[in-house]
């Protein structure tokens, strides 16, 4: 299913930051098209202006400085004395440019009658384009007042190497094109799936964490099942004996459904619902009383650090904060050795507040570390425990990330752990 996913995101991103690059390119590719083309044009006229005016400042019109400056502009150029053919152009011009010449002349001469024999001007040009024989030129046609008669002349540039010049404008932002999306693709590729890495990994926490609810649930259901179908035949006494253990097992269902709501409402952003100013000092000793008797069950001395100093008010969910102390405190008791110690203890350096829960029992494991906040995770050593389900430390994270805080472990010299709750 990702793979298919990441394939088409790979392709649509990839198709989007194509069709941008190739709208960018041909939009660049008309502006720069156009801007060339008036240039050709421009040039091409200030090529006639030259010419026309060298034209006036020649008094003899050699074939030398004609075919020179033909040459220099790249042109082709025809002269009529009175409209008729110089012995110029049957010389320098080939048959097929003669003709040519001819062909715009007459052209010129039905499109252009202003331009004609007779007119009372010094000096007139007039620029267009021709085509013939499916090659475009740059014309144009100027008559001259020059001893006392009329000199017409045809100017042509062809514009091949113009399109020439523009093809191989296209081939390179063509190639240009297909490297760059060639490139999209990969990078879309790479960065699609670094993009679906998280979603990945949450399926895969997902999937873990409903198997390991299942396999909580189904010891219990099993017992209960179990019971249910032994006291059918029981005598009173095991009866009873049945209804006690059908009663554990339910109030083990009970308590996991909790601890599995609360994680849903983590997940769904809705865990805090009463974030009010709080004594944390307070807090921790109505705690630190509320668990002297467990201690005494456990066979362990609870004790408890508050600052000489007053603290301000911690803006908290004081019954999550509970929650989580009630967590720590109680793992605490579970891993500690008889006549072991635990210690709450509270601190504060601007603007933080450090909860700390401190035992000196058997520690976690280096290799237990990263994962001891995972939902569901328990090291062999408390496995054997049948009321707890790997969530606690995971419900205690969540509680602390909800508030924006950091909730933390390391060794306890000698031997044990201390957990942090870091709040601001």
């Amino acid at each position: 299913m990702y793979h298919k996913l990441h394939k088409r995101l790979t392709l649509l991103f990839t198709g989007v930051a194509g069709a941008i690059l190739i709208v960018m390119s041909v939009s660049y590719l008309y502006m720069s098209e156009t801007e060339l083309s008036k240039n050709s044009l421009l040039s091409f006229s200030s090529n006639v202006d030259s010419l026309i005016s060298g034209l006036e400042q020649q008094s003899d019109l050699t074939w030398e400085w004609l075919s020179k400056t033909a040459a220099n502009q790249g042109s082709l150029l025809a002269l009529y004395d009175n409209g008729a053919s110089i012995a110029y152009n049957r010389t320098v011009l080939s048959e097929e440019e003669l003709l040519l010449a001819n062909e715009v002349k007459a052209f010129a001469d039905e499109h252009y009658p202003q331009l004609g024999n007779g007119s009372s001007y010094f000096a007139a040009h007039q620029e267009f384009t021709y085509t013939a024989k499916k090659e475009t030129y740059h014309a144009s046609v100027f008559n001259i007042r020059k001893n006392y008669g009329i000199l017409t002349g045809i100017m042509l540039y062809s514009t091949k190497p113009f399109f020439q010049q523009i093809n191989q404008q296209r081939l390179k932002f063509a190639a240009i094109n297909i490297a760059g999306i060639l490139i999209l693709l990969a990078f879309s590729y790479y960065f699609t799936g670094k993009l679906l890495e998280p979603v990945i990994e949450a399926r895969k926490k997902q999937t873990a964490f409903v198997a390991a609810a299942s396999h909580e649930l189904r010891t219990p259901i099993a017992v209960i099942c179990s019971a249910i179908s032994a006291s059918k035949s029981a005598d009173s006494v095991k009866k009873e004996r049945f209804f006690e253990m059908i009663e554990e097992e339910a109030m083990r269902i009970s308590t996991l459904a909790d601890d599995l709501l609360l994680l849903n409402r983590s997940d769904t952003g809705k865990l805090l619902s009463n974030k009010q100013p709080t004594e944390l000092d307070t807090l921790l000793l109505d705690t630190y009383e509320a668990f002297l008797p467990l201690a005494k069950e456990h066979d362990v001395t609870l004790n408890v650090l508050l600052p000489d100093d007053a603290i301000p008010s911690c803006n908290c969910d004081s019954e999550r904060i509970r929650q989580i102390l009630g967590i720590l405190i109680t793992n605490a008791f579970h891993y500690s050795m008889s006549q072991g110690r635990v210690t709450l203890s509270l601190s504060y350096s601007r603007p933080y507040f450090w909860i700390g829960v401190e035992d000196n029992g058997i520690g976690i494991s280096e290799e237990d570390k990263p994962h001891i906040f995972d939902r569901f995770y328990r090291a062999d050593k408390s496995r054997s425990g049948k009321n707890h389900f790997g969530l606690g430390l995971s419900i205690a994270k969540e509680i602390t990330d909800a508030h924006n805080g950091k909730i933390m472990v390391t060794d306890t010299p000698g031997g044990g752990a201390r957990f942090y709750v870091l709040l601001s």
